[in-house]
């Protein structure tokens, strides 16, 4: 608590003093003159008079000057603070090259005649271009951002498109494992998420309903847990597609003026997407991709949970949640039996085994 107020009359004081006694020297050195221009007769007296007002003088303008001093630099530190540390280092590169760009191309005119005048012009045009280089940096601090791979919450100067940025959708967040995706660093570029996906999101969270809800909430957990750790770079664009009312439209839409990918869950929005020449990225795809290899003629141990649609059918599922549907299993309701896959069925929604009961474990 104390050293706040210590280190907040540090530097005023020690400007006061610096001009205390610069004013006080420039006192001094003038006792001679105005004693010469007054005839006073007494030059010690005049110098020690001119001293002694240069030191008071001192004293309320250093004040003055240092109390300024320490309040410009704090409301620049209280500005800055709220500035993307990206945005001041994209500043800064476009301040060197616009600096280093106007010397360049102003070496010759130093060489000229009249340098008091070429010097200074010179100095002028160099700063002038170092401050549009700045602006203009500042500006693109988003595209230094996703050049650098830079992860968290993305400051958009410019929107993401390429192959780079992946535009969202709401099934792809209520459903979790996007998370774990990033965590394992399978997932690069730009996420996109437009606030209409967000607004579905929290719709769902505000649901009725119980279950609605626990997914809505996960959804809006999703994007705080990928900005909180840093997973990806995640950009939230108020971006929409004027004249289209349905979701799923605007979001093909604009993964498709923004050449991006598009990460779902839903199987139908993919298929309409890919029609409309989007290139889709399914999670649920992705699941099956990474599942355990079962081939027909494998063995499992699977538990029998319920029956099936069709009579003597018996279903059970996997660790992944993979359906299997067991022939001649309804009398093993709650039995865990050996089960020889026969077939695999895959489809946009997933895949599915059938199988039969083992040898020696029907009954």
């Amino acid at each position: 608590m104390a050293a706040g107020p210590r280190g907040s009359t540090f530097v005023p004081e020690l400007l006061r003093l610096g001009i205390v006694l610069l004013l006080t020297a420039a006192g001094f050195a003038t006792g001679d003159v105005i004693d010469d221009a007054l005839d006073l007769g007494g030059a010690e007296t005049t110098r020690l008079i001119a001293s002694v007002l240069g030191a008071l003088l001192g004293y309320l303008v250093g004040g003055a000057v240092g109390r300024a001093v320490v309040r410009g630099v704090d409301t620049a530190t209280a500005r800055l603070e709220r500035v993307p540390a990206i945005r001041l280092i994209a500043a800064s590169v476009g301040a060197a090259v616009g600096g280093l760009v106007g010397v360049v191309l102003l070496l010759p005119v130093l060489l000229l005649p009249y340098q008091r005048y070429t010097v200074p012009v010179t100095f002028l045009i160099v700063i002038a271009l170092a401050y549009a280089g700045a602006r203009l940096g500042g500006s693109r601090a988003a595209d230094l951002g996703r050049f650098i791979g830079m992860r968290g919450r993305l400051e958009v100067g410019t929107p993401s498109r390429g192959v780079g940025a992946k535009v969202v959708d709401s099934s792809a967040l209520i459903d979790g494992r996007l998370v774990e995706v990033a965590r394992a660093g399978f997932l690069e570029g730009v996420l996109v998420v437009p606030t209409f996906v967000l607004e579905e999101v929290q719709g769902i969270a505000d649901s009725g309903e119980a279950h609605r809800r626990k997914l809505g909430r996960r959804g809006l957990a999703t994007v705080q847990v990928l900005q909180d750790e840093g997973l990806v770079a995640v950009e939230v664009t108020d971006d929409d597609v004027p004249g289209v009312a349905a979701v799923d439209a605007k979001l093909a839409a604009l993964a498709r003026e923004r050449q991006a990918a598009l990460v779902t869950c839903d199987a139908n929005l993919g298929h309409a997407a890919e029609i409309s020449g989007v290139r889709v990225l399914n999670l649920h795809a992705l699941a099956d991709a990474v599942r355990p290899p079962v081939l027909p003629g494998d063995q499992l141990a699977l538990l029998v949970v319920r029956a099936g649609r069709e009579a003597g059918q018996g279903i059970g599922y996997l660790e992944d949640g993979t359906m299997v549907v067991v022939d001649g299993a309804a009398g093993h309701l709650g039995d865990r039996i050996p089960v020889n896959v026969t077939s695999i069925v895959q489809s946009r929604k997933g895949r599915m085994l059938f199988g039969v009961p083992a040898t020696g474990s029907g009954g």
